[in-house]
């Protein structure tokens, strides 16, 4: 089942989206540069401004998951929206603990409330208790968050405009084309109204290149597990 169409042809009240089962970024063109079915998400995700709480879900499957994958499970009805993480859809060894995948469920969930407010509800999140553990041996949807709807004002924010904005670049990089320094100079300013927040910027040559030879390092070192690599290798595809 394809992410657009099912988005689009939903005609009842209470329906489910599946992260895994919508949309795989593998077969839709996500290593292509900015076309094809992968980026049509990120372009029509509020042309549909008459589907109710399901709007909101739009925004929310644009969040941020690690390895891209996907792992949410959405019950949306015309008053509630609830949160479910599909536990089967895990990194392995390199997230044991389900961490990673919880970080991702929080960025679907503060994409969902963002949109909420830009559509005219007024939104409460209610959390359930819980703990992080072993991924479990017969995995299975958790319950994760309930967001209840009511009618409200309509405000969008700077970050609900910036939700299409945040996607994966796979393009490739070109290391010798200097940064502006305007953007470098507004880079330096972005913590600037933080207190407990430092930003260290390395321009220099040298520098850069130690920050790759230490990434690269510490790259291989994780990946030279199997149980990781095995893990990590169910959710890459390369193109040949």
């Amino acid at each position: 089942m394809q992410r657009r169409p099912f988005l689009k042809g939903v005609g009842v009240v209470t329906v489910v989206v599946v992260g895994g089962g919508v949309w795989r970024a593998y077969d839709q063109g996500v290593f292509s540069v900015g076309q094809g079915p992968a980026y049509e998400p990120w372009k029509d995700w509020r042309n549909n401004s008459d589907e109710g709480a399901l709007a909101l879900v739009r925004a929310a499957i644009l969040a941020a998951s690690p390895h891209n994958t996907q792992p949410w499970l959405f019950k949306v009805t015309n008053s509630s929206i609830v949160l479910y993480i599909d536990t089967k859809r895990n990194v392995g060894a390199l997230d044991p603990f389900l961490r990673e995948e919880h970080i991702g469920m929080g960025c679907a969930l503060e994409n969902l409330m963002l949109a909420a407010a830009a559509h005219g509800y007024q939104a409460t999140a209610t959390l359930l208790p819980g703990k992080l553990g072993p991924i479990p041996a017969e995995s299975k949807p958790e319950l994760l968050a309930r967001v209840d709807l009511v009618s409200g004002k309509h405000e969008e924010t700077n970050l609900y405009d910036a939700i299409p904005r945040r996607h994966t670049n796979r393009s490739a990089y070109k290391p010798q084309k200097p940064i502006p320094p305007q953007f470098v100079d507004t880079l330096s300013r972005l913590a600037s109204e933080e207190p407990d927040v430092k930003l260290f910027l390395f321009t220099a040559e040298a520098d850069r290149k130690k920050i790759v030879e230490v990434s690269s390092a510490a790259n291989a070192e994780i990946y030279s597990d199997p149980d990781v690599k095995r893990g990590s290798d169910r959710w890459i595809r390369i193109k040949e």
